[in-house]
């Protein structure tokens, strides 16, 4: 068991539920919490800011014009919030990533094992995403603006077509230093010729020891 597993306990149990046979936790970790629900809570926030001072200000203008009362029908009015309510969908959609940061936060894990990248995420249901090492194509460390203020890195794990990511981790450089050698010492230990192997080492069926 790593150092990083005895942060959490309970969660440990939860993610070995999820484990093959013979498939041993080699890291485990979260985000860091404040770090984690900041960047969601920036995340689309000047979008949403600009766009609702927009629409305000239409608002503003139209009612202080007379639009509203120059118009004897309440489904025009009806017509005219339910068209903005509508178009404000960024600043909802913003408002809806801030209310459920927390609860996100709750429900992220990641795990390296000795077999797969697993990535826990979810806010109501729980969505469990598994990467086998032999997918992997890349793997790299990257800093947002704020990420270095706050002492964490993502780091990206790169696919055919798409990439997986552990967001917001502390000791990024650690963390992806050993996911880069697990992915590179077991890609190699399975498309090394088995027959060029020493008779000692009868191939993948081995334990992997980090």
């Amino acid at each position: 068991m790593s150092k990083y597993q005895d942060e959490f306990g309970a969660s440990v149990k939860k993610i070995e539920n999820l484990l093959t046979n013979g498939e041993n936790i080699i890291w485990h970790g979260k985000p860091k919490r404040f770090a984690f629900i900041f960047n969601k809570c920036a995340f689309m926030f000047p979008i949403a800011l600009l766009w609702f001072l927009f629409d305000f200000f239409f608002i503003y203008m139209m009612a202080k014009s007379g639009a509203f009362s120059a118009v004897d029908s309440v489904w025009f009015i009806v017509f005219v919030i339910g068209f903005f309510v509508l178009h404000l969908f960024p600043v909802w959609t913003w408002v809806y990533n801030v209310m459920t940061a927390g609860k996100r936060w709750d429900n992220t894990e990641y795990v390296l094992t000795d077999k797969r990248i697993i990535i826990i995420t979810g806010f109501v249901n729980l969505n469990v995403d598994s990467v086998f090492y032999t997918d992997v194509s890349n793997v790299s460390l990257r800093y947002s603006l704020f990420d270095k203020m706050l002492g964490v890195g993502d780091i990206y794990f790169e696919l055919a077509n798409s990439s997986r990511s552990f967001l917001d981790v502390t000791d990024p450089e650690e963390i992806y230093t050993m996911a880069q050698k697990i992915v590179m010492d077991i890609q190699t230990d399975i498309h090394y010729p088995n027959s060029l192997r020493p008779e000692s080492n009868p191939g993948y069926t081995t334990t992997y020891l980090p």
